[in-house]
């Protein structure tokens, strides 16, 4: 998967954090007044940060939505990862399915700023393979390809 739209990538941990705080940040203010009025003034106001932190990362708004989106698709396959490490349920696709879903709906329901985002902008299936859509697709053909003993690579 390709790393998010930033800047410079973090090496220090206190910067990590700082890029961490700029994005919770941007998921907040994206619940509370949505993506027309995200700026990158308000996210540095609310991540208590200076403007020039958000600009050192990233080139403009639409760059930390981006970000966001490729975060909330870590945080989703890892929670899916560690719900499919549970026993129980091993090769079942139902199970794997209901495990998907409700790890979608409960980010939907509760992770900040995910109810606009998800992963990333809506793009038509034709699109180019690293749009948003297949991303998601990939990552998730990944997780239930290794769940259900099947060949990830195999396009059935």
């Amino acid at each position: 998967m390709p790393t998010p739209p930033l800047r410079r990538t973090p090496i220090q941990r206190r910067s990590a954090e700082r890029l961490d705080r700029i994005l919770d940040a941007c998921a907040e203010l994206l619940d509370e007044s949505g993506y027309d009025e995200l700026s990158t003034r308000a996210v540095a106001a609310r991540a208590e940060v200076p403007i020039g932190s958000v600009y050192r990362f990233f080139s403009n708004k639409r760059a930390m939505a981006e970000a966001l989106a490729h975060r909330n698709l870590d945080v989703y396959a890892a929670r899916v990862t560690e719900r499919f490490a549970e026993p129980g349920g091993e090769g079942d696709w139902r199970h794997a399915m209901d495990v998907v879903i409700d790890e979608y709906l409960a980010m939907k329901r509760g992770a900040p700023g995910f109810a606009l985002v998800e992963f990333g902008m809506p793009v038509p299936a034709t699109a180019a393979p690293d749009q948003p859509n297949h991303l998601v697709a990939d990552r998730l053909r990944a997780l239930l390809a290794d769940r259900l003993g099947l060949d990830a690579d195999d396009d059935r």
